[in-house]
């Protein structure tokens, strides 16, 4: 055997390495953005949201947050959208898939979503493909974007789970009785 072949051989050997601890350390990606393709908005009550109405996005990947929550300040033909990047997701490789959560609600109802009681909205993009694939070549692909998957939302007014909109607290239904036995009573006198 001569040297170039024992030199290609190490050559091959050693691409194939680096292929290899590529694959394997290879971080999956998505990008962060709704600036793209179909530009799905977040709105509340069918406007979409400017930097006055203090709406915030957060974005979990398998329900843990992958960035800090951050504010909407778009505004213009930009309002309701927004684009935090390229997020890579640590311990998942290209091509696994997570379920991606979108959520937002208004500062002004709470300092968080769980704080937000009244108006807020999530979503969630289940078995999303991360991008970031490791091809022959030990080059890692593209992020996968986040859209189309993610439509949009409007953020309403919605009181406790299971009431649409905002729920009648139960005195005011014992109020509406009394009221209504009271004009019974009147009505048969």
């Amino acid at each position: 055997m001569n040297l170039k072949n024992c030199l290609n051989g190490l050559i091959l050997v050693g691409a194939a390495f680096f292929a290899a601890v590529t694959s394997v350390t290879a971080q999956g990606t998505f990008s962060a953005s709704t600036a793209t393709g179909t530009k799905p908005r977040i709105s509340i009550d069918g406007v979409n949201v400017v930097a006055a109405d203090h709406v915030f996005v957060q974005i979990l990947v398998n329900g843990a947050p992958t960035i800090d929550p951050f504010q909407l300040t778009l505004g213009g033909v930009n309002a309701g959208l927004f684009s935090k990047g390229i997020i890579t997701v640590p311990g998942k490789p290209g091509g696994s898939t997570v379920d991606i959560t979108i959520r937002a609600w208004d500062g002004d109802a709470g300092f968080s979503f769980d704080a937000a009681l009244l108006v807020k909205a999530t979503t969630t993009l289940h078995s999303f493909v991360l991008g970031g694939v490791v091809d022959a070549n030990g080059i890692a692909g593209l992020p996968t974007p986040i859209v189309p998957a993610f439509t949009g939302f409007d953020l309403a007014a919605y009181g406790p789970p299971n009431c649409l909109p905002i729920c009648p607290e139960p005195s005011t239904y014992v109020l509406a009785a009394l009221g209504l036995g009271g004009l019974l009573f009147l009505r048969r006198r």
